[in-house]
Order: C-alpha cells, then sequence, then structure tokens
C-alpha cells in the first residue's frame, strides 16, 4: 500500500453529541479504513459559544490546536488557555472538556490510539 493524501474536507464533518458537546463537529481523517492500524487522527471544530463538556476515556490523546483559542477544563473546573500552536497530552481517565470563549472557530487535531 502507498501513502494515502487527502484533504480534510474530504472526510465527512459530523456533529458531535457525546459530553454535552454543542455547537462541535468532527472528522475522521485517518482511520482503519485508510489501514491505520494503531491511531486514528481526527479534527475538531468548536464555533464561538460551543463547548465538549468535561468528560474521560480510556484512550490517551494528544491534542494539536490549529486556530483560534479555547479553553480546556479539568474536572475541578480549573482553565487552561490554548492558543495556535499548543500542543497537549491528555492522560487515561483524565476528566477534560473544552469550551470556546471567543468569537472565532477554534480547530484542533486529536490523535487516539485503537484500544
Amino acid at each position: 500500500m502507498f501513502m494515502i493524501r487527502k484533504h480534510y474536507t474530504d472526510a465527512l464533518e459530523e456533529v458531535v453529541t457525546k459530553a454535552n458537546a454543542t455547537k462541535t463537529t468532527i472528522r475522521w481523517l485517518v482511520t482503519k479504513e485508510e489501514g491505520s492500524e494503531r491511531y486514528a487522527t481526527r479534527r475538531f471544530e468548536i464555533k464561538p459559544g460551543g463547548q465538549i463538556g468535561v468528560h474521560a476515556h480510556p484512550e490517551e490523546h494528544h491534542i494539536y490546536i490549529l486556530e483560534g483559542s479555547c479553553i480546556l477544563i479539568n474536572e475541578k473546573g480549573e482553565k487552561i488557555i490554548a492558543k495556535p500552536g499548543d500542543v497537549f497530552f491528555i492522560p487515561s481517565n483524565e476528566p477534560h472538556g473544552y469550551a470556546n470563549e471567543g468569537d472565532k472557530i477554534v480547530a484542533f487535531l486529536c490523535v487516539i490510539p485503537y484500544l
């Protein structure tokens, strides 16, 4: 198999409904369907005023902020401002959430392992 190339807009944009998400979409960019055996790469977009509520899951994941600024929130309500170029590692089962309190779309990549 040779490498696969596509534009992120080639992936279906789906509305996120888990974790009390609002005004949020996901695109599964690289998955098992493309031959990736260990990881999935996803692109999230959160519109102004949107959020992904605090949640946890067994997959550790890597976040890379592409555009816009958002707030990362932990289970205690503590907040970190995330800006373009910031990279985050979120360990397995660590409660986390995201909120877009700005006036521009927030876009970020999220890489998760298949369990």
